[in-house]
Order: C-alpha cells, then sequence, then structure tokens
C-alpha cells in the first residue's frame, strides 16, 4: 500500500529526488483540483485536466491514479486505486498515462467516467487522477560526457474526481471534544476535529459561540472549508479574540448544506 503524510488541503507536492540538473520538471494543472459531478447509477460523463508547461523545453508528464483519504491530524494517504470502501477509480478512464507538454504550451487530458449500473450505490464515491512532472535527461556534451546530478523537483499534483449519486446519502457529522487555549497576550482559541460519519460528501461551514455564565454572547467565529469525504476527517481552528479567564459554554455548529444544522454544546475553561 503507498501513503504519504501530507498537510490536509495542499493539493500538490514537491519531492526532491537525484534528477539531472537540467531536467527539473516544471508543470502546472490549471484546470480545477476537485472536480465534482452528480450522476446516476448506469451514467457515463467525460471530463479534462489542463496541464501546462511554462518552460522553455519541453516537459514529460506520468498519470496515473491512486485512492485518497485524509485525517484531522494532517496526514493525508493516497492507497492503491480501488482498494478504499468509496473509491471510484475503477470507474474512471484517464485517456493518456504519459504526454509531452511543448514549451510555453498546454495539453488536454480528457477522462472519462462510467457509474455502475445497480442500486446499491449511495452518496460520494471518489479518488485521484495524480498528474506527476517527469525529468528528462539532457544529451551529454562531448563524446565521453557525463549527465550532471543534482537534487531536482518533481511537481505532482492530485486531481480529486468526487461522484455524487442523485441525492442520495446522509449528511452526518461528529466533533471531538474541544480544546480551548489562551495565548499569553490572552487571546483565547478553540480547536476541534470534526469527522464526516455519513455517506455523502460535502463543504461544511463552521462556526462557534461562546458564551459567559450569564449567557451573553461573548465571541464568535466562522469559517467554510473544503470539501470532506466520508470516513474523513478536518481540523478546525477558531481565533476568540480577547476573553476573560472563567467557564463559558461554547456552541459549536457545521451546515452541510442541508435544512438541519447540526450543533454540539461544550463547557469550556480559560
Amino acid at each position: 500500500m503507498k501513503s504519504l503524510r501530507q498537510r490536509l488541503g495542499v493539493l500538490s507536492a514537491a519531492i526532491a529526488i537525484i534528477a539531472p540538473a537540467a531536467a527539473r520538471a516544471q508543470i502546472a494543472v490549471l484546470s480545477s483540483t476537485v472536480e465534482e459531478k452528480t450522476a446516476a447509477p448506469g451514467e457515463k460523463y467525460t471530463g479534462t485536466i489542463i496541464v501546462s508547461n511554462p518552460g522553455a523545453t519541453p516537459q514529460v508528464a506520468r498519470i496515473y491514479q491512486t485512492d485518497y483519504r485524509f485525517a484531522a491530524d494532517g496526514t493525508a494517504h493516497y492507497d492503491d486505486p480501488g482498494t478504499t470502501t468509496r473509491s471510484n477509480a475503477s470507474w474512471i478512464t484517464p485517456q493518456a498515462s504519459r504526454i509531452v507538454i511543448p514549451p510555453k504550451s498546454q495539453v488536454a487530458v480528457p477522462y472519462s467516467v462510467a457509474v455502475p449500473v445497480g442500486d446499491s450505490l449511495r452518496g460520494t464515491y471518489w479518488s485521484l487522477i495524480m498528474v506527476e512532472g517527469a525529468p528528462v535527461e539532457p544529451a551529454a556534451n562531448g563524446k565521453d560526457a557525463k549527465p550532471a546530478v543534482a537534487i531536482g523537483a518533481v511537481m505532482r499534483y492530485a486531481v480529486q474526481l468526487a461522484t455524487h449519486i442523485r441525492n442520495s446519502g446522509t449528511r452526518t457529522v461528529q466533533f471531538s471534544t474541544p480544546a480551548p487555549s489562551k495565548a499569553a497576550n490572552g487571546t483565547a482559541s478553540l480547536d476541534v476535529d470534526m469527522t464526516d460519519t455519513g455517506e455523502r460528501a460535502f463543504r461544511p461551514t463552521l462556526w462557534v459561540e461562546v458564551y459567559d455564565a450569564q449567557g451573553v454572547l461573548k465571541a464568535k467565529a466562522k469559517q467554510t472549508r473544503g470539501l470532506l469525504y466520508p470516513g474523513t476527517s478536518l481540523h478546525q481552528h477558531f481565533d476568540l479574540g480577547s476573553l476573560p479567564s472563567g467557564t463559558y459554554k461554547a456552541v459549536i455548529f457545521a451546515d452541510t448544506g442541508e435544512d438541519a444544522v447540526f450543533a454540539t454544546q461544550y463547557t469550556i475553561t480559560y
């Protein structure tokens, strides 16, 4: 199983490798790195990934698939395609496994998705198409010359492909016990983890309201996050400003895009 620890939200990684000094891959994915589609079982659809080469020499890129999981502790796992419970990797067919992008040019990489027929599919299924720059060895200068060797960088872009099965799938969340903290200057903050315990992915809007013992609202913070998949989790940090030492009631809310908003109340002390 392949895996890589990486901070949540980072869609590309520069990885140091031994490569010819003049052959460091320079590519960029210009299309969206999160592609979502609502589809019915048995439906087929297509998409395109645009890969750019801003450099002055041709660049090679490798196209391959992986599964994708991430957690609130900042780790991400790129498992073999089709090995996780809600992988749609087997539905997806990239139209190329290797491309050459001319200098100062772009290349389109089409892909197709064929959703299986059946009534057992519910919620969201997802995986990645990886676009990875590949170093190209320059020609040696002279009969016996050898290419120079240096530490280079390979740019790898992860394009998330999410398929939502119609409007099916539950949206439920679970919060960890929040952790209050206060800086030396008196600024208060609150950290909490949230897990998508349902069947459908969504972009949560999270906010917290902090009340004192008299029920007076003393602080409020809000943030909208990226796509959270079933079984994955995120870490949320709220800056609350200056709060006197004492005991408070914190109500944490999660709007998942449905009519109901999830809310959980905690007692916290600064």
